[in-house]
């Protein structure tokens, strides 16, 4: 009997969680993740259908390739991204490789709003990401924001090589540029109307507590320190240099976002709260960074 691309995705559901796997890489469950692996392997372009094609069934040649990228995923723990070289951030999709983090940022839902009604539409005429990685937040912002020009910085060479070939995938050479360095070292004096970042936020003991798939990213990524407020520390303290006026900071510091609002009680955070409704993105205005982090 034929077996459906529904009855595939519950057999390969039920062999992810009894193995116990861990998500978070583009999925948070077994389900969403099974049905992502069959489709790579069908051939599915997940960004031209509305609707999966649950009860057609699947030919041999592909159960066969689609078990065998299963057992990879079991027996090596690493993210399906890497494995099949895909991940999606804002509607679009991305080439990764274990040289970057995988895109998952809160951001993503934020950039698609252009961040409405927090800044004004039209408002961005050049914007930086920084620790931009795949180069997936400084090509969304490209994106759903047409009139700007976009530079995303990042420390890591091998980070940035990722970033060039997504930059030429989506077509935005001529509005997406990519700089190394260590943060605002990367673009010396100039002035933006946003910063966005997604750092590394991880405390060390949380570090310690990541599955196993979390340990097949660059560790870069993820180390925030003691508290997980190394970096953002750091960006508070010279977001305000790099803003022009009027200009606006959002940055990601998920789990350190309790230990941030501690450090910082008297600052006015302004959160934007994510789909889950977890407030972990937050924004300040170039004047309130000036006001809470003179230079």
């Amino acid at each position: 009997m034929p077996v459906t691309l529904l009855d595939l995705v519950r057999q390969f559901e039920w062999s992810m969680t009894a193995a116990e796997v861990a998500f978070g890489h583009g999925t948070d469950n077994a389900f969403d993740e099974a049905a992502w692996l069959i489709s790579h392997a069908a051939g599915i372009d997940l960004g031209a259908v509305d609707e999966l094609p649950w009860d057609e069934p699947l030919e041999p040649a592909v159960v066969e390739t689609a078990t065998a990228l299963l057992k990879r995923r079991l027996d090596t723990r690493k993210p399906l991204a890497y494995l099949i070289n895909e991940a999606w951030f804002a509607g679009e999709r991305f080439y990764v490789d274990e040289r970057v983090i995988v895109p998952r940022s809160h951001l993503g839902e934020w950039i698609v709003e252009r961040f409405e009604p927090w800044i004004e539409p039209g408002r961005v005429g050049s914007a930086l990401d920084l620790c931009t990685g795949s180069g997936c937040i400084a090509i969304a912002l490209a994106l759903n924001n047409p009139d700007a020009v976009v530079t995303g910085a990042d420390i890591s060479t091998h980070a940035l090589a990722v970033a060039a070939r997504n930059v030429a995938l989506h077509g935005v050479e001529d509005r997406v540029r990519l700089a190394e360095g260590d943060l605002f070292g990367a673009v010396g004096g100039e002035r933006f109307d946003l910063v966005v970042c997604n750092p590394p936020y991880v405390s060390n003991e949380l570090m310690r507590d990541m599955p196993d798939e979390y340990h097949e990213e660059p560790p870069i990524a993820f180390r925030g320190g003691v508290a997980g407020l190394d970096i953002i520390d750091r960006l508070l303290r010279g977001a305000a240099d790099h803003l022009d006026e009027g200009g606006v900071l959002v940055v990601e510091a998920g789990s350190a976002s309790a230990a941030l609002e501690a450090a910082y009680a008297n600052v006015p955070f302004t959160w934007l709260a994510s789909e889950g409704g977890d407030p972990v993105v937050f924004l300040l205005t170039r004047e309130e960074l000036i006001r809470y982090f003179p230079s």
